[in-house]
């Protein structure tokens, strides 16, 4: 039976999804259809494993159930003439991602997880990337979110050093190392969605003068005053973080980048007519950029950082996009 455990990610070991007596029905090749059928009728599971001297060889769904005994009676014959087989079996320490991206290579949707041939469980394709993405949704809600649910995974006694690890000290919202995370996430999970992802990465114009007359006191300020405008100007689905320095980085989930381009401007536009507390003006220059499936987080910011640096050379205080 598949556990209700409060965090799974792409990290998740495929056991961990399993309490530690399922009831996934095991049954050995010989045994006849009715009893498998009975077994259907009792339990709320939509297939079974076939075993050969307690060693999974196939399974047996509703579907070959149905085929079975579609049109004649069958249900004195033996389940391993009805079986799918080969089963496809992992070892319970192996990792969801690796176990997703194997499974767009097997012919058949369900997979058995066992270890040294003693069954951990069954489960199909879509209910594992279901129960990902249902963990990663509220994870990619807000930052925070994804600072407790990241919590979820260590002890009582750690909460606090994660959430040190997770959050910018100065502005409050998440740090690379936190990005650097959801990013992984989204490139393990999101092939297997039709989600587009956009990276947003923007700097504040001339912000060296800032610190250099007013002092790096009035440059926190500014820092901390952005970070909630621009808060404010965002989904709370989208991610946004301060890279470092007086850069900062967001990355959103949108069908196109036309959309993107036009919350960019609006981004921009706010801060540009933004009267802040302390310097009364401050601008941002925006670098933009779409990422691909596949790709690493040091390709996605290597484009993005050059559209920002065109941005920069166009005058500042302006959006650029660079593609793929």
């Amino acid at each position: 039976m598949i556990s209700d455990i409060s965090v799974v990610t792409h990290s998740t070991a495929i056991g961990d999804l399993f309490n530690d007596a399922p009831v996934c029905g095991i049954f050995e090749s010989d045994v006849i259809i009715y009893k498998i059928l009975e077994f259907f009728s009792i339990y709320s599971v939509d297939a079974v494993i076939i075993t050969r001297d307690t060693l999974p060889i196939g399974i047996l769904t509703l579907k070959d159930l149905v085929r079975a005994l579609y049109n004649c009676d069958n249900t004195g014959f033996p389940v391993k003439e009805f079986m799918s087989s080969p089963v496809t079996m992992f070892d319970p320490s192996v990792k969801i991602a690796d176990v997703l991206e194997q499974m767009q290579e097997t012919a058949f949707d369900k997979i058995v997880v066992a270890k040294e041939n003693s069954i951990i469980g069954i489960i199909d394709k879509r209910h594992l990337l279901s129960m990902c993405y249902t963990q990663l949704t509220p994870i990619i809600k807000h930052e925070y979110n994804m600072v407790h649910s990241l919590m979820g995974m260590v002890g009582e006694g750690e909460r606090g050093l994660l959430k040190m690890a997770t959050t910018d000290a100065l502005t409050g919202i998440g740090n690379r190392r936190l990005f650097e995370e959801i990013f992984q996430a989204h490139q393990a999970l999101g092939k297997h969605y039709d989600v587009t992802l956009f990276l947003l990465l923007f700097d504040i114009d001339n912000f060296k003068s800032i610190n250099d007359t007013f002092g790096h006191n009035v440059g926190d300020s500014v820092l901390k005053e952005l970070t909630e405008l621009v808060s404010r100007s965002i989904r709370k689905s989208d991610i946004f973080v301060r890279w470092g320095g007086e850069e900062f980085a967001i990355l959103l989930r949108y069908s196109d980048p036309t959309t993107v381009m036009k919350i960019a401007e609006q981004i921009r536009q706010h801060i540009d007519k933004n009267s802040f507390e302390t310097i009364v003006h401050v601008t941002c220059s925006f670098g933009m950029t779409f990422i691909q499936p596949g790709e690493t987080l040091e390709e996605v910011f290597e484009r993005a950082d050059k559209a920002l640096y065109r941005a920069k050379g166009d005058g500042k205080n302006c959006v650029r996009i660079e593609n793929p």
